[in-house]
């Protein structure tokens, strides 16, 4: 039961970043419209910007049904596609039918003058419904993906034949969303007061609140849950409510955006804003971890632990993809990571504590490119440079301190020069010291062909499902993933790849003759 639910979680952790990974760049857009649109702009490219922000707008205000979409799609293991259309039909049937509710109970709201702001209802694609926001997409794209895992192989004979497959997964579907559209009438506005508590008890607690989010945030990155901690805070109305513009906004991330489009009126940051600035342990604290373990390594394998940990470095540092890195020395040592997630919760305390209102969702990239649209009064980004300055030497000296004190085994301090396999780039296969090939290695450390009942990626990690956990030999993964990235669990295996995962895993999906799961 309990890895089930395990199982469960991280498919749901998988599935619910795929849209996230899209947002990463409508924010890299949104800021670069911003800049287009200002003053000193030629009229062209104000013009030209004004278009894109338009564009990235209207993703920004249908996040549930992009949501909806991703979610039903990833979590669906079969006919993908079909499942993708029946999540899209669904979201749009639950808004008929919570309307159509509403309007016969008489429990429609009255627009005030800050319009449906307050009160518990919003327009969503031209319907007044309740206001679920992102967890309306994540709701439906759950249950569309429940059924049809359930009953889109259900076929039928003759004349009924047209109506198996996805479409008797869709038929079922029709009921099942309109109890739901009726349910969440009464059960929504309750869950909604629970939400503004737990929000609320964060923001309330001020620096105590923002240092056990932030500790949580990092220290749960292991066992890949972490997606469930700060992208409801960041994408639903956990992590804050404001009206901008005439329009409500939900989530921290999405409050930031809408400030970002209209940087011309926003004189101070919203308070939400405090749980999306994880990015800093991304930037500070990956280049200080780094040089530390560089130090540390032996003086015989320095350059090659540079060639491993540099790369690393970048990534994390710039594109906000920090698991090859951090993957390199948390089995070596449970204590570095314990101490690593402290640090980053005592870094954003302190910069919110002085006054840093910085937005730094991922890399240097998207921070300095977000950040710039706003004052230097406004979001005090140079408090960040300065906090991060010396909490990184902070960082260095600490690390360096306990891997000489306890001797840990931190790449290229091993005893041993453990036997390695290179990885390939995803453009050329990968050939091993004894001629086989990264494919071989994986599949046998995997337990075989048909061990393997689904595979799956997320930014760095190829993500499969075996059959029986008893056959994987974890010891032949470590040699495939460089940064020694291997994670057991029941039987969900995680191998951390880097940032060629996405080819890595189509081409052994090609070979396997297998669909993504």
């Amino acid at each position: 039961m309990k890895s089930k639910f395990s199982q469960t979680m991280q498919d749901f952790s998988r599935a619910v970043i795929v849209p996230v990974k899209f947002m990463a760049v409508m924010g890299l857009f949104l800021a670069v419209s911003v800049i287009l649109q200002l003053e000193f702009m030629p009229g062209v490219l104000q013009t030209f910007g004004g278009l894109i922000k338009t564009m990235m707008d209207s993703m920004l205000n249908n996040l549930a049904l992009i949501f909806c979409v991703g979610i039903s799609a990833s979590l669906a293991k079969k006919k993908k596609v079909e499942a993708a259309l029946i999540s899209l039909i669904a979201f749009l049937f639950f808004l008929a039918a919570n309307n159509a509710w509403l309007t016969l109970t008489n429990q429609l709201a009255e627009a005030g003058e800050m319009g449906l702001f307050g009160t518990g209802q919003a327009v969503v694609l031209g319907f007044q419904v309740v206001d679920m926001n992102v967890f309306l997409g994540m709701l439906v794209g759950c249950i569309v993906a429940f059924i049809h895992n359930r009953f889109s192989d259900k076929e039928f004979v003759d004349f009924l034949s047209i109506y198996g497959g996805s479409r008797f997964s869709f038929m079922i579907l029709i009921p099942v969303i309109l109890v739901t559209a009726i349910g969440m009438s009464y059960i929504w506005p309750v869950v909604n007061s629970w939400i503004s508590s737990l929000s609320g008890f964060i923001l309330t607690t001020g620096l105590l609140g923002v240092f056990i989010y932030s500790f949580g945030n990092r220290f749960l990155i292991p066992t890949g849950l972490h997606h469930l901690l700060w992208m409801p805070f960041c994408f639903t109305a956990l992590g804050g409510t404001a009206k901008i513009g005439g329009q409500v906004y939900n989530g921290a991330a999405n409050i930031f955006y809408a400030e970002m489009a209209n940087a011309g009126s926003i004189t101070s940051l919203d308070p939400s804003l405090r749980f999306a600035t994880f990015g800093f342990v991304k930037i500070f604290g990956s280049i200080a971890v780094s040089l530390a373990l560089i130090h540390c390594a032996k003086k015989q394998r320095k350059e090659e632990v540079k060639g491993m940990i540099l790369p690393s470095m970048f990534v994390a540092a710039v594109a906000g993809i920090t698991e090859p890195l951090d993957f390199s020395f948390l089995f070596a040592s449970p204590l570095l990571w314990l101490v690593h997630s402290l640090m980053t919760a005592v870094s954003e305390t302190i910069l919110w504590g002085i006054g840093a209102r910085t937005y730094m969702l991922y890399g240097l990239i998207d921070t300095v490119v977000s950040n710039s649209v706003f004052s230097p009064s406004v979001t005090k980004f140079y408090l960040v440079i300065i906090v991060g300055i010396v909490m990184s030497v902070i960082w260095y000296f600490v690390f360096v301190l306990l891997i000489n004190k306890l001797n840990i085994k931190t790449p290229g301090r091993e005893d041993e020069l453990a036997e390695e396999v290179v990885l390939a780039n995803a453009s050329n296969e990968g050939i091993a010291l004894d001629g086989s090939t990264d494919f071989d290695f994986v599949v046998a450390g995997l337990g075989g062909k048909e061990n393997i009942e689904s595979i799956s990626n997320c930014f760095t990690r190829l993500r499969v499902t075996v059959k029986d956990e008893a056959l994987v030999d974890s010891a032949q993964l470590e040699k495939i993933s460089q940064q020694k990235g291997v994670v057991l669990n029941g039987t969900n295996v995680q191998v951390i790849i880097g940032m060629g995962v996405q080819g890595f895993k189509d081409d052994i999906c090609e070979r396997l003759g297998m669909s993504e799961a």
